[in-house]
């Protein structure tokens, strides 16, 4: 199997629908500078088969550098398992090549191509890829929402929606400059949690040249309650990038009515899943955000930490 460096825009050419952004050439673009090299790899026998974009730092390799999750992209789903094979000893000799010590790879969850992830994952571990981390992911599918979610949601759950209901909060998309106030807020639920963003605004928007991003805000007449910043990952798929409350205005239930209200809009969007993100951190549960998600009718999977030392 032979590997081919290319341009980002090459590879953007040879892939042109990612299984998710975080995999695009234009996405990895934005961040090569905080690493000492990125690498856009291809890998072709008769035909192109795979490819991944790794980034350099300290002697290893990894994907993503810049993101949640990265992992290998296919031109055709039905690749074979040998390909996959050939693809990563082909890899690992390349990488021995430019002294490198290690190969750290998170795929993304499950339900970004299923049956291609269980190859790929099948593969590294018959390949000797070590499992690091297992991150639990949290992710909703909008097919939930219907005219039974609220009695199917955990009690807590149904009782804080209903309250939130109660006070007539208002839920908006914003556009524009006002998209800055959802930021804001959410910069201050950081803030006080002390957990400051780490993308500042101009950072965001840099990055907005590449992903969509939708930007949505809760409020209760002229309080800003809440609010929440999405990516669009791929078709039918978004991703919660940051959503929060001000402590201040608890007594809203501000999460509760965020949450349901941002199902709402993007099952009527034609949007199938919304990753939530994971709440663990090297593999320890935040067990309050995890029973949250939970709580609120989100499904869990796992997002595997995959190593292989080459030294």
């Amino acid at each position: 199997m032979e590997i081919l460096e290319v341009t980002s825009e090459a590879f953007d050419t040879t892939f042109p629908n990612p299984n998710h952004i975080f995999n695009s050439g234009a996405f990895s673009k934005l961040n090569e500078s905080r690493f000492e090299k990125v690498f856009y790899l291809i890998f072709k026998d008769t035909k192109t088969r795979l490819g991944i974009i790794l980034g350099l730092k300290d002697q290893i390799l990894l994907s993503p550098f810049s993101a949640t999750y990265g992992g290998f992209e296919f031109v055709s789903e039905d690749v074979k398992l040998y390909q996959i094979d050939a693809a990563l000893h082909s890899l690992f000799d390349w990488a021995k090549t430019r002294n490198c010590i290690g190969i750290k790879i998170i795929p993304p969850p499950f339900f970004f191509r299923e049956d291609f992830l269980a190859k790929v994952m099948n593969c590294m571990y018959r390949a000797g890829f070590q499992t690091k981390n297992m991150e639990l992911n949290y992710h909703f599918q909008t097919e939930k929402i219907s005219e039974t979610y609220e009695q199917d949601i955990w009690y807590n759950a149904r009782k804080n929606l209903k309250k939130a209901k109660s006070f007539g909060l208002s839920f908006e998309k914003l556009d524009g400059e006002s998209r800055k106030v959802a930021y804001d807020v959410i910069a201050q639920n950081r803030s006080e949690r002390g957990f400051p963003l780490r993308l500042t605004w101009e950072q965001l928007m840099h990055t907005n040249s590449v992903i969509p991003m939708d930007f949505f805000l809760a409020k209760n007449t002229g309080d800003n309650l809440g609010a929440a910043i999405v990516y669009h990952m791929a078709p039918s798929i978004v991703r919660v990038i940051y959503w929060g409350d001000l402590p201040q205005f608890s007594e809203f239930k501000t999460m509760n009515f965020l949450s349901y209200e941002l199902f709402k809009y993007y099952k009527e969007q034609g949007v199938k899943i919304l990753d939530i993100g994971h709440s663990t951190v090297d593999s320890v549960p935040n067990h309050g955000l995890c029973e949250f998600k939970e709580s609120i009718g989100c499904s869990v999977s796992i997002l595997y930490e995959f190593y292989k030392d080459l030294s």
